[in-house]
């Protein structure tokens, strides 16, 4: 992205003054401030001329730390302002400092957010300053001190002050801090106007040694009882003992006073009006910039001497000096800039003021310095001179986000200027709307088209209609927003490829806005081709996402991932501040393509940049985005709390649609575990929420997700009556992911209601969409979920390869049915079915496909095929024992730390050149269908890697293949792009032997399950890849705990029914250490603690269910939880519970549940 314009950053402003060539020590105060160094904040208080930035200076030179100094003046006023003097200030000690800051400068809208991003990322830049303490000092605060946005900043850094970081402020006003919290933890040192007041010792010191006019103990006492120490009454009064030598003092006193208004009119009358006329021409004409360097003084003046006469006047301490040599400059005490504009109005009137000040402004003007010239143009009230300077500053605030300035120095232009100077009127309409004020904007943008026939140019007319398209936009006019660009494109040959850019840009916007997503995808097309060649880069990002948005509103997910990714690597990475929101929408797009590795890193990623830049939206994106790809994953416990902070970010936010999102993902977490009950509760709400705007888009997601649960609880006519009112929506909609889930699931309730027939026509339209536009991760997880509809198409011949496609995830559970279709079928459905049993048969397939094939010629290749597989899958987990005393022997263990282990001894470490290739050997034994070369680079090459990961993949093999023992079969086959462990290689591993007695156990009779599944559970006692925290391990080991849980579930329930409940109890709490929130595991362990007798224990596992739901999730159980506990605490009889036991979820090896 191009670097817009900066704000001007007025140098002179971060340099220390120089002191007074007449200064008395005060050692005293500069020990205080420098004893209290350890608080973040020091405060001094005190008006004008109380010697505040004197102090200050003098104590900085007694510090050997690095200072930081920049003095505010009332231009400072604006956040951005603010922030681009602090960069360059810091950059004085540390070159490197602010980049993320100033990366959030260029990239930051206006709004009330702004101060709370900036602020926090200017923590975030300051808590990472290294070395010694920093003193940052902020002289004369109260310049700044009524604009919010930069009291919430400071505010932000104090409250979590850095380590390296100490504050020191001057103000004439207490500053709006929150300094009552500073106060009680003892943060804040204070000094006012009593400390830095000269008492009677450094009265004495004063006339004594500097100024060496010593005064007697009545002197003193007389000089004090009229100034009370105040140092410019002080100095006014040395100046008139040095002008008049023999004047009594009490005479000096009477004249100059103890008031500020007396003090300001002696100044005038006479220390001012006394001056050479020279010297007070000099004064006159510079008086009234805020700072200046001798070019100016001397352009404004016409002295030629002007060095020699500032010189005089700082000697005479009524300037101060700021830098040396050729970088110094001067500023006036802000005493004598008011008794001077007092002098002038008196003397000639407030006109003759106003003509010093426009002198000001077109002196600054001609330097360049045009926003320093535009506020003395304002306060000269010269239309005239602020015309020209409104008109070329207005692009520049736009761009650095400052259009509320841009509205305050418009508001001092004659009313009339806008009716006549077009091009300045849509600048004022674009301030407004950056400020959110729409229908000033519009009123605004439309006066500039109804004149269009009074003569405006083409460029501005088009600036305004897309302006004005804009803000219809976003109040939800978009027919009118088209006709509006519509009008504009009619003139395009005359309008700057920028400004046809934006207004196919606004036509895109409305048609998406419009669900016309296909039309925004052609037309973003059209901007990226306009934009090629072209100097507009900082428009290719922006066009780059919303195609992407646009593509997911298709359900073009693989697409959108594509467009989201170029749009990352074209802002480098994490080093935009809106690459939170760029990322947050990768790992959401990508958890819908199933790439979960990816989207959580994605998610990740987002969450860190959300907080380098202080962005709580984005920080509520990335919180949701991670919890929905943790839940999808299967890793729930992890899911609910990113969730949770998502919701407490949000609920500062309060943007109800974001809290939609929320409630319909704690549905989709809970139905990722099995609690479609608890799920059906949270989408309910999630409709209740998004039905207030009937045109939400989220609308029928919600609704057809609600009916899934409503299916999948037991309540098929109640999801047939939800997606049957979806159903219009979705064919209606350009989304075809959400019009393939409706049809899929609605075929899915005809048949779960008896309805074949019914369901077919759906079923049709939902597995086209599948293959042709890539959804079959959603149909895999459903085939997961209940095979039933996939082996009905497959029967009735529906997209065969498609279905049969997403069978083969769906386990030893469709065995059955699928040998029922080997006599029956046709040979295109016969040869699918038999490709599928290769994949997910045993010995009942085995001996089917032998007995079978004779009798159908036509099935005889294929079921050579699956037989060859079958055997190669039921060797493999049941070899370990017979090759027991083979010498070599090889053996994974995968539960716990992962190691290899060889003829019974582990493997070092050090024995692997590389240990990313013994990863390799654990994630083919995850997958025994193998990796492909490009899905291997992926997960152990990811990202910059992969281009040295291209160079090492062989080498990495090599290692694992000198590693594993010589054996006659290598240990990795490789079927074209596709590598695997070849199960003909004698290797054992633990995953391999807990599958087959997984899938031993679910063939097996009742009574010998039990024993099967406690030898598979023997295996798992610890987690898979104990320790191992990298991408490529997350996806399994969140489907093996799933696994291992559904396991105890069965266990439990097998032992329950078996009457042996001390056994079956054990294996409940082993399953809710892994889901602590599955309410049916909390009952089966209360009713087995009933049926032992313990019914004390049984109470305290009911309360603590119910007091960890409210705790952690904000709900209660399920009224049919509450009633099965009633039941089960009423009497312990077996059977009389109206809540089944914990159901295991029946998945064969290797398999998990997932959405």
């Amino acid at each position: 992205m191009a670097d817009g314009p900066r704000s001007p950053v007025v140098r002179s402003k971060l340099t220390p003054p120089n002191l007074p060539p007449r200064l008395l020590p005060r050692p005293g105060l500069v020990h205080a401030l420098i004893d209290h160094l350890d608080r973040p904040l020091v405060s001094i208080v005190a008006d004008a001329g109380y010697g505040k930035t004197t102090l200050l200076a003098e104590a900085l030179r007694s510090l050997r730390r690095p200072v930081v100094w920049y003095s505010l003046m009332g231009s400072d006023a604006d956040p951005m302002v603010f922030v681009r003097h602090l960069i360059e200030a810091f950059r004085s000690q540390r070159a490197r400092f602010g980049r993320d800051l100033e990366r959030t400068l260029q990239d930051v809208r206006p709004g009330d957010s702004a101060a709370e991003i900036l602020g926090g990322v200017l923590s975030n830049e300051l808590g990472a300053l290294r070395g010694p303490e920093h003193v940052l000092v902020l002289d004369d605060f109260h310049e700044v001190a009524h604009e919010p946005g930069i009291v919430r900043m400071l505010d932000a850094v104090l409250h979590h002050p850095p380590d390296r970081l100490r504050v020191w402020i001057a103000s004439r006003s207490t500053p709006p801090l929150a300094l009552e919290r500073l106060r009680a933890r003892g943060a804040v040192f204070e000094l006012d106007s009593g400390q830095l007041a000269f008492g009677r010792d450094e009265l004495a010191r004063l006339f004594r040694d500097v100024f060496e006019k010593p005064l007697d103990d009545a002197g003193i006492d007389g000089l004090l009882a009229n100034t009370h120490g105040w140092p410019t009454a002080i100095l006014l009064v040395h100046h008139a003992m040095e002008r008049r030598p023999g004047i009594p003092l009490a005479e000096v006193l009477a004249e100059v006073g103890d008031a500020p208004r007396e003090v300001q009119a002696y100044l005038s009358a006479e220390v001012v009006a006394r001056l050479s006329p020279e010297a007070r021409h000099l004064l006159e004409r510079t008086v009234a910039l805020d700072r200046f360097d001798p070019d100016l003084a001397r352009e404004l003046s016409g002295v030629k001497d002007v060095c020699d006469r500032l010189a005089e006047l700082t000697q005479r301490g009524l300037l101060r000096s700021i830098g040396t040599a050729a970088h110094q400059s001067y500023v006036w005490h802000e005493l004598v800039r008011s008794a001077v504009r007092s002098s002038v109005v008196a003397r000639e009137g407030e006109a003759a003021w106003q003509a010093i000040e426009a002198d000001a402004a077109q002196a600054l003007t001609a330097r360049g310095e045009l926003e320093l010239a535009l506020a003395h143009a304002v306060r000269a009230r010269r239309p005239d001179v602020m015309l020209p300077l409104v008109r070329e500053l207005a692009p520049a605030l736009l761009a650095q986000s400052r259009p509320a300035a841009l509205l305050d120095v418009m508001e001092a232009l004659p009313p009339d200027t806008f009716e006549t100077d077009a091009p300045l009127r849509v600048r004022r309409a674009d301030a407004h709307q950056a400020l959110g004020g729409w229908d000033d904007a519009a009123a605004d943008y439309q006066h500039v088209i109804d004149r269009a026939l009074a003569g405006v140019d083409r460029p501005t007319l088009g600036h305004a209609l897309v302006g004005l398209a804009r803000v219809l936009n976003r109040r939800g006019a978009h027919e009118q927003a088209l006709g509006m660009v519509e009008r504009g494109l009619a003139m395009v040959k005359d309008l700057p490829v920028e400004l046809r850019v934006r207004l196919l840009q606004t036509k895109a916007g409305a048609h998406f806005y419009l669900g016309q997503s296909a039309m925004a995808v052609s037309l973003l097309g059209e901007v990226r081709l306009l934009l090629e060649d072209q100097p507009h880069h900082e428009l290719l990002v922006p066009t780059a996402h919303n195609l992407a948005l646009a593509l997911v509103a298709q359900g073009r997910h693989a697409e959108a991932a594509r467009e989201l990714r170029a749009v990352l690597a074209a802002v480098r990475g994490t080093s935009s501040p809106r690459s939170g929101l760029y990322f947050a929408n990768l790992a959401t797009v990508l958890t819908e393509t199933g790439e979960y590795g990816e989207a959580r890193a994605a998610a990740e990623s987002a969450l860190e940049v959300a907080r380098r830049f202080s962005n709580r939206m984005h920080e509520t994106m990335a919180q949701q985005a991670l919890a929905q790809v943790l839940a999808f994953s299967g890793d729930a416990e992890a899911a609910l709390p990113a969730l949770k902070r998502a919701e407490e970010l949000n609920a500062g936010l309060r943007m109800e649609l974001i809290a939609a999102d929320m409630l319909a993902l704690r549905g989709r977490i809970f139905s990722a575990r099995g609690q479609y009950r608890r799920a059906v509760e949270f989408f309910r709400r999630a409709v209740e929420v998004t039905a207030k705007r009937p045109d939400a888009p989220r609308l029928t997601s919600f609704r057809s997700q609600l009916a899934w649960c409503e299916l999948r609880s037991g309540r098929p006519h109640a999801a047939r009556e939800l997606l049957q009112a979806a159903l219009p929506a979705a064919d209606a909609s350009e989304d075809d992911d959400q019009r393939m889930r409706v049809h899929y699931w609605l075929a899915e309730t005809w048949l779960t209601i008896g309805e074949p027939a019914e369901s077919m026509p759906h079923l049709k339209i939902a597995l086209a969409l599948v293959r042709q536009r890539g959804y079959e991760h959603f149909l895999r997880g459903q085939a997961r979920e209940n095979p039933a509809p996939l082996v009905h198409a497959l029967a009735c011949g529906c997209e065969i390869e498609t279905s049969a496609g997403a069978l083969a995830d769906a386990g030893a559970a469709i065995e059955g049915p699928l040998l029922a279709l080997l006599d029956r079928a046709a040979p295109a459905v016969a040869e699918a079915t038999a490709a599928v049993l290769g994949e997910v048969g045993g010995r009942n397939a085995l001996a089917r496909l032998t007995a079978v094939s004779p009798r159908r010629r036509t099935l005889v290749a294929a079921a050579a095929i699956a037989r060859r597989q079958i055997e190669q899958r039921l060797q493999r987990g049941r070899v370990a024992a017979a090759q027991e005393d083979a010498r070599g022997q090889a053996r994974l263990i995968l539960f716990g730390p992962p190691a290899l282990e060889i003829d019974g001894r582990r493997v070092p470490g050090s024995a692997w050149r590389s240990r990313r290739s013994f990863h390799v050997l654990v994630h083919l034994a995850l997958h025994p269908r193998g990796a492909s070369r490009d899905e291997l680079l992926d997960s152990f090459w990811p990202g910059r890697q992969t281009a040295s990961g291209r160079r090492n993949f062989h080498p990495t093999l090599s290692y694992l293949r000198t590693v594993l023992p010589r054996h006659a079969v290598a240990p990795l086959a490789r079927d074209g792009d596709v590598y695997r462990l070849d199960p003909n290689y004698p290797l054992a591993c633990d995953v391999w032997e807990f599958d087959a007695r997984i899938d031993d156990a679910h063939r097996a009779r009742v009574e010998e399950r039990r024993g099967l599944l406690s030898q598979a559970l023997a295996l798992a006692e610890r987690p898979l890849l104990e320790g191992v925290y990298e991408e490529w391990a997350d996806e399994g080991q969140s489907k093996m705990r799933d696994r291992v849980e559904s396991a105890w579930l069965e266990l439990g329930a097998l032992e329950m029914r078996a009457g042996n409940h001390e056994v079956a109890l054990r294996a409940y709490r082993r399953a809710a250490e892994l889901d602590a929130y599955r309410e049916t595991t909390h009952v089966a362990m209360v009713q087995c603690m009933v049926r032992l007798g313990n019914r004390a224990a049984a109470l305290a596992e009911a309360a603590r269910m119910r007091e960890q739901l409210r705790r952690e999730l904000g709900v209660d159980p399920l009224p049919e939880t509450e009633h099965a506990l009633r039941e089960a605490l009423g009497n312990g009889a077996p059977g009389r519970s109206s809540i089944a036991p914990p159901a295991a979820t029946g998945l064969a090896a290797g398999e998990t549940a997932a959405i």
